[in-house]
């Protein structure tokens, strides 16, 4: 990789001055050795890196490049990454790199090494690189790269990987994992009929970044959610075990670093309760009703519309901002109540229904009952619902008194969007087995596009 140009990725300049400013201070305090703080060759600064990276006492890596290299016809480099391999099985390596095609294809290498890399819009080819090793041992080293040469710098105080592992922080957090990235350059301007299309985009980008298979599969992953799944229904009736496999189905999608937000439309009805039981008279919250241990009744299923619109209105706000949206809900009309999403978010769902024998939701919702945590600071109230919340018995026995899901699947629009989770067994091993299935359900058609 060319570790050399890199620009502290910043929100102004003045925030670089100040970097900068102060890195310089704490290499006058420390009077540190100057033996990197002059011009070298390439060979030797990368010949310094290697000798840093293979340091035992090193298990942390943050490094900013914004214009790296493949390894690929360096020994030296490659030398460097099976180095960062070793770090990246301590504690980690995390690497920024920004958009252009060759540091994305250095970034895809790394990728395919198991190291997690991210990209940043706002990084430009100029000025200052760094890396922060940690450890037993702290080695931060700036590099800037000025007439063909670099001039490497190197700071072995805690205080000085401080200053740059904070502001790696920041634009972390602020920078999109490459496989995403790479995903959407695949979905611009490209429609769900359209596969063939697809397949020539993901043959031409595999050929354009020299991707990884372990690589492609990352990126293939992040498109197949995004074009085919950015949202996913978990329907069923209560007891069944929705919140469970929506917890699990997110926790799968975010180790694979997708964006997920997780919606239940429970939040919503609960929030119509509050409206019917503090009297505001704004209409809301009609055919409500308070039942003991916080929880609500309804007496019609039409009582909680106005919820799922408040849902529905969500997901569509989710659209622009691109996570993947898990949203779960109960319903007695399953069907009918998808129609409430609107036919452009139906079109790209999909829907796991979780089903479990009457008798094992009623164990479960025996033994449901955690009522709402409120909390009171100053003059904010916060309140906030359980999964296990309390539903009355008359609820179970008369809105919910049996799944729906044979006449969900006889729906032609749901065809090859349905997936059934069986539920009758308790613990969470099975649960994470048939998650799984439901993700390479969704990811294969892609990898079949890929050959």
């Amino acid at each position: 990789m060319n570790w050399s140009q890199l620009l502290v990725p910043v929100t102004s300049g003045v925030a670089v001055a100040l970097i900068v400013a102060s890195v310089r201070f704490l290499w006058r305090r420390t009077r540190l050795p100057t033996g990197l703080s002059q011009r070298m060759t390439r060979r030797n600064y990368l010949a310094e890196m290697l000798v840093i990276s293979k340091n035992d006492n090193v298990e942390r890596l943050d490094a900013l490049v914004p214009n790296p290299l493949p390894a690929d016809g360096s020994p030296v480099l490659a030398e460097i990454q099976e180095a960062w391999s070793q770090i990246n099985g301590r504690r980690g390596v995390r690497v920024i790199t920004r958009t252009e095609p060759a540091s994305l294809t250095a970034g895809a290498e790394l990728l395919g090494a198991g190291i997690e890399v991210r990209v940043s819009r706002a990084l430009t080819a100029d000025h200052l690189s760094y890396h922060v090793f940690s450890g037993l041992e702290h080695h931060t080293v700036l590099n800037r790269r000025n007439g063909g040469k670099d001039r490497p710098e190197r700071l072995d105080e805690l205080s000085a990987a401080k200053v740059f592992r904070s502001h790696f922080d920041e634009m972390w957090s602020e920078s999109e994992p490459i496989e995403s990235f790479l995903a959407g350059e695949l979905l611009v301007g490209s429609k769900p009929d359209r596969s063939s299309r697809l397949a020539d985009r993901i043959r031409d980008q595999r050929t354009a970044y020299q991707l990884p298979p372990t690589a492609e599969d990352a990126v293939l992953r992040h498109l197949a959610f995004r074009h085919r799944a950015p949202v996913i229904f978990v329907t069923g009736l209560p007891g069944a075990g929705k919140s469970l496999v929506r917890r699990a189905l997110a926790e799968e999608l975010r180790r694979w670093r997708m964006r997920v937000d997780e919606l239940n439309d429970y939040v919503y009805a609960f929030q119509e309760f509050l409206h019917a039981l503090m009297l505001l008279g704004d209409g809301r919250g009609a055919g409500f009703t308070a039942q003991q241990g916080g929880a609500f009744q309804v007496e019609h299923e039409d009582d909680l519309r106005p919820a799922l619109h408040t849902l529905g209105h969500r997901v569509w706000e989710n659209r622009r901002s691109n996570p993947i949206t898990i949203v779960e809900f109960a319903r007695a009309d399953t069907t009918g109540a998808l129609q409430v999403f609107g036919d452009e978010v139906l079109a790209a769902s999909q829907i796991v229904h979780v089903r479990a024998s009457d008798a094992v939701r009623a164990t479960r919702l025996a033994r449901r009952g955690e009522p709402p945590k409120i909390s009171v600071a100053g003059q904010l109230i916060t309140l906030e619902v359980s999964d296990e919340h309390r539903l009355p018995s008359n609820a179970a026995d008369t809105l919910y008194s049996r799944d729906d899901f044979a006449l969900l699947k006889a729906q032609k629009s749901v065809a090859g969007r349905l997936f059934l989770v069986e539920n009758d067994t308790e613990g969470s091993a099975h649960i994470d087995e048939q998650v799984a299935a439901f993700v390479e359900s969704v990811v294969r058609p892609y990898r079949a596009l890929a050959k």
